[in-house]
């Protein structure tokens, strides 16, 4: 129900991500896998469940960077098996494809901080100008969508959350997720003080100016 609020649904993780954020919290995923998933394994699991499922959940990882993604969601397409996607947005192409598919019925793009530091933080080159492409289709695109930022004090200050909610005018909502200092891809990370939850909750209210927003796990 976390994974998909509203619905009962059944979690699938990608391996590969593009993106080398330190305070990845699914650093074991961030690989690409050495062995593929047994596809007929997993069609028999979720025939098992389909019963009492609503949807499935897609996630990772990156989902958009594994070639099989949309040979995946055509397999839930033709099960009438509804799927959230989760993404980083760094691949707009991929996600502009699954949209005018109508493969997905609801997107979760994840925001890692302020645009103009996006490159630094991921490690991947002229993210912000694919991100923002993809804020873009998604809000345009008619699908049920939210977006969703880790308020990580390491690269996101809270007027960045502010910003960041400006900039997603006219979106259906926006989630700011506590970071929470465990398990993270750069160790150092983990040693991170997370923002006080009152001082979440004033940004919260700041961002519900632009976008209907929440407040996850303070």
């Amino acid at each position: 129900m976390l994974d998909w609020p509203g619905r009962l649904s059944a979690t699938m993780f990608l391996g590969g991500c593009d993106f080398r954020c330190p305070f990845c919290h699914n650093a074991a995923l961030i690989s690409t896998p050495t062995e593929p998933a047994s596809w007929s394994g997993l069609a028999e699991h979720l025939e098992a469940k389909r019963g009492w499922l609503d949807g499935v959940v897609i996630t990772g990882g990156e989902p958009t960077t594994d070639p099989d993604l949309v040979r995946t969601l055509e397999y839930f397409a033709e099960m009438h098996m509804p799927v959230k996607l989760d993404t980083n947005g760094n691949n707009p192409g991929v996600l502009e494809a699954v949209l005018a598919a109508g493969l997905v019925s609801y997107v979760a793009l994840d925001i890692k901080t302020a645009f103009d530091r996006y490159d630094a933080l991921t490690g991947a080159r002229d993210a912000a100008s694919r991100v923002s492409r993809s804020v873009d289709l998604i809000i345009s695109g008619g699908v049920p969508h939210e977006f969703r930022t880790t308020a990580y004090p390491g690269a996101v200050m809270l007027d960045d959350l502010v910003d960041i909610a400006l900039s997603l005018e006219g979106g259906d909502r926006y989630a700011i997720q506590q970071f929470v200092p465990e398990t993270t891809l750069d160790p150092r990370a983990s040693g991170v003080l997370p923002y006080r939850p009152d001082a979440l909750v004033q940004v919260v209210e700041r961002c519900n100016t632009y976008i209907p927003t929440v407040l996850r796990g303070a």
